[in-house]
């Protein structure tokens, strides 16, 4: 996906990198509810174009058991996936999209994220190679959930 950012002299002033001011003007959020299959068969039909982003969160969650991957491209085409595992989100989902509201495209929004979710104890990266596509990077964690679980995954796309 080709976006050219629109011009802003705070924006121009930021010190980021080409990629990372794109699309920290330009991040999305999809937020796809049912059981995992069902999730899995959205995500397919969605094109979240994950090597094109240096930054990428999934939240999931459903009664009783919640998950955060937060993926970050490390060397080559490599991303580091720090990983927490607990009760509930208490919101981050919903924070996530204030952050980037209020980041308004001017700092690094992958950046920004990383700070809010400070607060969830996240088990240091592991580092695999770059997923061939969505269903490979985020099907384990979300089938993690139980096959008829009725869950939300919500799939941050960042800098």
């Amino acid at each position: 996906m080709s976006v050219t950012p629109r011009k802003s002299p705070e924006r121009d002033a930021a010190d980021l990198s080409a990629p990372c001011r794109q699309y920290s003007w330009t991040p999305e959020v999809h937020d796809l509810y049912g059981d995992p299959e069902s999730i899995l068969r959205k995500v397919d039909a969605l094109n979240m174009e994950l090597a094109e982003r240096r930054i990428l969160v999934l939240l999931t969650e459903s009664e009783g058991h919640a998950q955060i991957r937060f993926f970050e491209q490390a060397e080559g085409k490599k991303y580091a996936i720090s990983a927490w595992t607990g009760e509930s989100l208490d919101g981050a989902g919903g924070a996530i999209g204030d952050t980037i509201l209020k980041n308004k495209g001017i700092n690094c929004v992958g950046e920004q994220v990383r700070g809010l979710l400070a607060r969830f104890p996240m088990v240091s990266p592991t580092t695999v190679p770059a997923p061939a596509n969505a269903r490979a990077a985020f099907a384990h964690t979300i089938r993690a959930h139980g096959e008829e679980t009725f869950m939300r995954a919500t799939f941050a796309l960042l800098c």
